[in-house]
């Protein structure tokens, strides 16, 4: 267990991102961490644990979602936002310099959002590096593909992460035209 104490936030907020529904997290974790302790046999000490146990969490979320059958929580512009959030009539480009957090708390929805927009390949390898911090040659043996795909669809995910945030700041008048992030 003392692998896994340095990981399990990374764990459970990848399984919150990557599960269609983000509050099977905890269940979905400790499943993949109760199948991972049962073949414990297979793994070889000195290799890559992290990326092991985030296999067995993945094919876990798979399973889920699969099993599951529902949609992804859709977040609309609508849904409730906590007072706490940030006016955005009154929000600038600039207020990312003087409170990046408030910014962040807001762009939160916008972001989990966009990342359901991916496709479920392109959202697994953006989490897995966003989260997890995996090199190429991890997130290629956690997903058992090529190396090339996976830079390919990560390079892929970013660029639609950015054009969509790029457009939603330019409508809500957070960048001029011509200005860009």
């Amino acid at each position: 267990m003392a692998h896994l104490e340095p990981i399990q936030r990374q764990l459970t907020v990848y399984c919150a991102r990557s599960l269609h529904q983000p509050n099977e997290a905890s269940d979905v974790l400790q499943s993949a961490i109760t199948v991972a302790f049962r073949d414990f046999d297979k793994y070889s000490e000195g290799t890559n644990f992290r990326a092991w146990l985030f296999r067995y969490v993945t094919l876990e979320i798979l399973n889920r979602n699969r099993a599951s059958h529902r949609l992804p929580k859709v977040l609309t512009e609508e849904s409730p936002q906590p007072a706490s959030r940030l006016d955005l009539t009154s929000f600038r480009l600039e207020t990312l310099l003087d409170d990046p957090e408030a910014v962040l708390d807001h762009c939160d929805d916008l972001v989990a959002r966009c990342v359901w927009e991916l496709t479920p390949q392109e959202r697994n390898i953006l989490l897995l590096r966003a989260i997890g911090d995996f090199k190429y040659r991890e997130i290629a043996e956690i997903l058992e593909i090529p190396i090339g795909t996976v830079m390919g669809l990560l390079s892929r995910a970013r660029s639609q992460l950015r054009d969509r945030l790029l457009q939603y700041a330019r409508e809500r008048g957070l960048l001029s035209k011509g200005e860009s992030a």
